[in-house]
């Protein structure tokens, strides 16, 4: 928000990358803990609230609530516009006359309908699924714990459905994307879903011609640790770290989990774990499981003037261009699944090493956490945090 805090907001950045409570083992994210939103001291641009979006123009979840999913006739494609935020004290909010356009495609909006977990306990009089004999869902760490938007009202369902015809295009999985965000600082943003192993992804589009990289994944077909008690509800935060960047436009869209060979498994107990890859492969085709995005919020250095246009999300597919290399500590070195050029950077921002390589010998380098960027040969870049 104001250049003031530049000199604690890498300590606040290094203390959220390594979190105790984190496996962080892919260069990405994954959840072990719940613990909510930190706060931020850069402007809060966009704030989206489920609850909030009663236009009757939206496509409707017409169903019941407690029932497990939205009708397939209540899902639509379209954009919504939200104003962009201003403050004159950091701590008061108030919409501007700039629009911004949040586009959807194949959701159902349900402005008054609660979590999964919530709505069996309260109206089906069940407990939530993963909880065994508790009245609440537990989480990753097998503590008792109800998350901070376990009775909020208000969530957008993204549609989970296969392609009509059968591994045939286009895909009917359910997107939001909210493109073109000037400066970003940081991302937060809540989901839940309706059952055990119920998969989500929030992918990141920098605008380099890089296209959409992988931010967070919670991963369906993996039972225990990450998405085994989504029902309860997350809040996840993205660092983004552009805010210092006038030339930074960044673009964040969420969508269902379509099974992705390339990341790791996380298992809080068992490291040796880390380095094994989801069975599930990329199948953007086929039905995979209830996604619900609950809030959406955006900070920034900068308070926009102006709005970029709204487009067709014609294909939940759009722009993927994923690295399918792996990229683990074994040992004393990094290992890389093929050789790529590669830049590895101190959590400072220090290049530490640069080479064309599958192999790093870390042995001398001082312990932290490190990122590395890798191109490969078709061009694609993979980035990952590691801790050595």
């Amino acid at each position: 928000m104001k250049n003031i805090t530049k000199s604690i907001f890498g300590l606040i950045f290094l203390a959220l990358g390594i979190n105790a409570n984190a496996q962080d083992c892919s260069g990405y994210y994954y959840i072990t803990s719940n613990a909510g939103w930190s706060n931020s001291e850069y402007y809060k641009i966009i704030d989206i609230d489920a609850a909030t979006l009663t236009d009757p123009a939206l496509p409707k979840f017409t169903a019941s609530e407690g029932n497990a999913n939205a009708l397939n006739t209540d899902f639509g494609s379209g954009n919504f516009k939200t104003p962009v935020l201003t403050t004159t004290d950091g701590v008061v909010y108030t919409p501007t006359s700039v629009l911004w356009p949040i586009n959807y495609k194949l959701c159902a909006f349900a402005p008054t309908m609660h979590t999964s977990a919530w709505a069996k306990m309260n109206l089906v009089g069940i407990n939530p699924s993963g909880s065994g004999t508790y009245a609440t869902c537990t989480l990753n760490d097998n503590s008792i714990k109800v998350s901070n938007i376990f009775d909020k009202p208000g969530f957008i369902e993204l549609c989970r459905l296969p392609s009509a015809v059968l591994d045939t295009p286009p895909s009917l999985h359910g997107i939001i994307e909210i493109d073109s965000l000037p400066q970003v600082e940081r991302i937060q943003w809540s989901y839940s879903s309706t059952s055990w192993k119920r998969g989500v992804k929030c992918d990141i589009n920098y605008n380099d011609g890089n296209g959409w990289i992988p931010q967070r994944w919670v991963a369906s077909d993996y039972s225990f640790w990450e998405a085994t008690f989504s029902e309860q509800g997350y809040q996840f935060e993205e660092m983004i770290g552009k805010q210092d960047d006038p030339t930074s436009f960044v673009s964040i869209r969420f969508r269902i989990w379509d099974g992705d060979s390339i990341h790791m498994k996380v298992n809080a107990n068992d490291l040796s774990l880390q380095t094994v890859p989801y069975t599930a492969k990329m199948n953007p085709l086929a039905q995979y499981q209830t996604v619900r995005i609950h809030q959406i919020k955006v900070f920034s250095n900068v308070i926009p003037v102006s709005a970029p246009a709204a487009v067709n999300l014609v294909s939940g597919v759009k722009n993927i261009q994923v690295n399918n290399m792996k990229i683990y500590l074994s040992g004393s070195d990094i290992i890389l699944s093929e050789k790529a050029k590669i830049d590895m950077y101190s959590i400072e921002g220090k290049r530490v090493y640069s080479g064309n390589t599958d192999k790093i010998d870390v042995s001398n380098f001082t312990k932290g956490i490190y990122i590395i960027r890798a191109i490969d040969s078709e061009g694609k870049i993979q980035n990952k945090k590691i801790a050595i």
